[in-house]
């Protein structure tokens, strides 16, 4: 009888050890809640596109997700969202690389003044580098969606900017390797958060900024510049990541990791989208406003173009210090460039609309 006993207890333990290494059926009682953390302004259009993203969340979750959203910056402020995210006062975030300069080394490469023209070309190039090289510093996070602003608006009080002498002096505001690339044009760059960015204007603690096109109407930088030069030659971008905390990604049932992979492939093409959407309605909205909006013309875009180019040498240079290769440092590079002329040719093609479409005065 002992015996029996003892067996019968050793059969449920192997069967229950090897239902749970096969994967037990999720409870579907069990719901998964979290927090979606957001730096964007209420009325920003990716605020409510990620608030929105939480919805869609839910919705195919039949109930097994709830995502509760804190936006403005409420719960986490862009500068502290990897930290949050790591420590778990968020679950989900949004942010940009750029806040966090040397906590993702390899995916700064994305960030330099290569010359992206549109976000939609960014966000494209963007995700296929880190499908590419699946950079390890992303190895605390899971990240959801990548999207990619081009930082191609060169928005001062008063200075219009038509040639690279003009820059000289200027203090403008610009994080991340958007601010190796002021300094490089000769002007001083200042890194101040987003929410902060109108105020340092319109007091005159920085003379401008070089940041996204879409801001003009989205953070009402029109109120604050006079003069905007479409500089896409050297545009930076700024990487935008909605990402979450690795265990509670970790945690969640195989079948609810789908759904969040499924809807957020789907924003990720509507992120892209829509950054050229933005840029191009916020040039027109500056236009309406009788603000001074031009473009670089082709001889002084080169020339902006060859003042950035130490800022790569720099980066290389900074990348071999810390051990990488640097012929793959090189690589990432050229992988990259490579990436803006295929997305730049399929944008064309798709005849997306995009800030290239209006037809600015050249400076």
């Amino acid at each position: 009888m002992k015996k029996f006993v003892f067996l019968a207890l050793v059969i449920v333990m192997i069967t229950g050890i090897s239902l749970t290494g096969c994967g037990s059926t999720p409870d579907a009682n069990v719901v998964y809640k979290f927090s979606n953390a957001c730096y964007f302004p209420p009325t920003h259009a990716f605020s409510a596109m990620q608030e929105q993203w939480g919805k869609d969340i839910m919705a195919k979750s039949n109930g097994r997700v709830e995502i509760t959203f804190y936006g403005g910056g409420s719960l986490v402020k862009a500068p502290g969202a990897a930290d949050a995210l790591e420590q778990g006062v968020a679950d989900i975030a949004n942010s940009h690389i750029g806040y966090t300069r040397g906590r993702f080394p390899v995916s700064e490469a994305l960030d330099l003044p290569l010359g992206y023209p549109t976000g939609w070309v960014g966000s494209h190039v963007a995700n296929d580098f880190l499908d590419k090289y699946k950079p390890a510093e992303w190895e605390k996070l899971h990240i959801l969606v990548i999207h990619a602003g081009t930082t191609a608006g060169l928005m001062t009080r008063n200075t219009k900017i038509t040639k690279l002498e003009d820059v000289k002096g200027l203090t403008l505001r610009g994080a991340g390797e958007v601010a190796s690339a002021i300094t490089a044009l000769g002007g001083t760059a200042r890194d101040i958060p987003m929410a902060e960015m109108y105020d340092a204007v319109s007091k005159g603690v920085v003379d401008g900024t070089l940041v996204g096109i879409e801001t003009l109407q989205n953070w009402n930088m029109a109120d604050v510049c006079q003069d905007t030069t479409f500089a896409w030659q050297v545009g930076n971008m700024y990487t935008f990541y909605i990402a979450m905390n690795k265990a509670k990604w970790d945690a969640l049932p195989k079948d609810l990791q789908k759904i969040f992979n499924e809807v957020s492939e789907t924003y990720t093409e509507s992120f892209a989208q829509k950054w050229n959407e933005l840029d191009k309605n916020s040039i027109q909205y500056a236009l309406d406003k009788g603000k001074s909006v031009i473009a670089l013309s082709d001889a002084e875009g080169a020339r902006f173009k060859a003042a950035v180019q130490p800022v790569m040498t720099d980066y290389v240079k900074a990348m071999v210090a810390k051990g990488y290769k640097q012929s793959d440092v090189e690589g990432w590079l050229k992988y990259i460039q490579d990436r803006i002329a295929y997305w730049q040719d399929k944008e064309k093609d798709a005849n997306l609309p995009s800030p290239m479409q209006i037809n600015l005065p050249q400076g």
